[in-house]
């Protein structure tokens, strides 16, 4: 039997379609498993603590994207020079004492108390969880959490997804935002949970409930897992790894009371700082599956391919290790009470919390790491009412 010349188109452009879709669904899901690290869609973990400011920094190709307080920064990389993101000629961006007038500067960011920061990069554009005062169509006001897209220049800003439950931590990975309910505002009825949806446009899906009252923060990417902590009363925190590839979660514990605090990745291994019975402080670490686990011979709470860094508990002094020789290489005093310390690729940087209640933002390049704190140098330090002014909404 033969077929006529337009039924054949037909049936082609029918085949023709298939394969394209078939290729697209393989091609989403390649860059789900992927490993290999993406800079134009994947979370930069190396800018992630387990602190308040949880991933104030994102690295792009000639500078960085740094949010201090409610104010986002670039800096460049060649001089270290920060501008506000703001391109509106006569703004005063955090030196405005005008407290009707600080919501008009284009690098105003409204953070609530309860929303760890979380400075996102993603697709030419940074992503950042906000909460926003919105209109309803009833014309009431509403304190709602958001999600806000910025364009590279400040100039630009839209809400890309309004959050179903208040929002204790949101990041942005290979096409979705991933977020973790907020413990203290969502109701005595209900669990923290964690939820992801397109980052296009769709639907929020629940990935994980927390067990009875546990909190829910920190959330960050290991490897091709996304991983949490968790915070039950009674056993203390503990990690849970949901898979990107096939869904599956995994709570990480070495068992008899030893629950993992934090997670890091160095050297194609992950390494916890563990804690048995509340009291005696560990790291061990696990292949990025997860599997064959042992206990260091060093306590670090900060690793990276380079080196690893012990924190002294009494005096915040830090010192570093290299991996290969296992030998000091520098110490440093930048750290103070509930700051954050990031290790980059090109640089380190500290958030210190100063004595004007506001914030300090230091920073030494790593060829530089062996000179210690003589090499460090300040690259913003801001008082209290320039990092989180008073805000009065007309």
């Amino acid at each position: 039997m033969k077929l006529g010349g337009r039924k054949m188109k037909r049936i082609l452009t029918v085949l023709c379609m298939l394969i394209l879709l078939l290729t697209g669904c393989a091609s989403d899901q390649t860059i789900v498993e992927s490993e290999e690290f993406n800079p134009e869609t994947d979370f930069q973990s190396e800018y992630y603590d387990l602190t308040s400011e949880t991933h104030p920094i994102v690295e792009v190709e000639d500078g960085y994207y740094i949010i201090v307080g409610y104010y986002i920064y670039y800096v460049d990389k060649e001089t270290m020079e920060y501008t506000p993101l703001c391109n509106k000629p006569n703004c005063l961006h955090q030196e405005e004492i005008d407290q009707t007038k600080v919501m008009d500067c284009n690098a105003m960011v409204r953070l609530d108390i309860s929303l760890r920061t979380s400075l996102n990069y993603y697709k030419q554009h940074l992503y950042i969880a906000a909460s926003e005062l919105l209109i309803d169509e009833n014309g009431m006001s509403e304190r709602k959490y958001v999600m806000d897209k910025i364009s590279l220049d400040g100039g630009e800003r839209e809400i890309v997804h309004e959050f179903e439950n208040p929002v204790d931590t949101a990041i942005v990975h290979r096409g979705y935002i991933y977020y973790s309910s907020s413990f203290s505002q969502i109701g005595s009825n209900e669990k923290t949970s964690v939820y992801r949806v397109p980052i296009e446009g769709g639907e929020e899906e629940l990935l994980y409930s927390a067990q009875s009252d546990n909190q829910i923060s920190y959330l960050r990417i290991t490897g091709t897992n996304l991983s949490f902590t968790e915070y039950d009363e009674e056993q203390g925190n503990s990690v849970c790894w949901y898979n990107l590839v096939d869904g599956k979660i995994k709570k990480t514990s070495f068992g008899d009371g030893i629950d993992v605090v934090s997670d890091r990745v160095a050297n194609g291994r992950v390494y916890y700082r563990a804690m048995k019975e509340y009291k005696d402080y560990n790291t061990w670490s696990t292949n990025l599956n997860g599997n064959d686990e042992k206990k260091e011979s060093f306590i670090s709470q900060h690793q990276d391919d380079d080196y690893y860094y012990e924190t002294n508990p009494e005096d915040k002094t830090q010192t570093v290790y290299d991996w290969k020789t296992q030998k000091k290489v520098a110490e440093f005093s930048q750290l103070g009470g509930g700051d954050s310390f990031f290790a980059g690729k090109e640089k380190l940087f500290w958030y210190v919390l100063n004595d004007r209640g506001g914030i300090k933002v230091s920073y030494i390049d790593r060829e530089d790491i062996p000179k210690g704190d003589a090499a460090v140098k300040v690259l913003m330090d801001f008082s209290k009412s320039e990092t989180r002014p008073g805000i009065v909404i007309e």
